[in-house]
């Protein structure tokens, strides 16, 4: 039963997904130019792939 018990939480730990950080803040008393250009910076850094291709 332990044996089973450690399997089944080493397959559920190994299909976790990983964690991302995106240290990218959107402060309130930005202008919407600067806004703009942090977005941007935050697309391209963003984990998920392009399904464009």
């Amino acid at each position: 039963m332990n044996k089973l018990l450690i399997l089944l939480m080493i397959l559920l730990y190994s299909c976790s997904s990983p964690v991302f950080r995106n240290d990218v803040k959107f402060p309130d008393d930005i202008t919407f130019e600067e806004f703009r250009v942090q977005l941007e910076e935050y697309a391209r850094k963003n984990p998920y792939p392009n399904i464009d291709e």
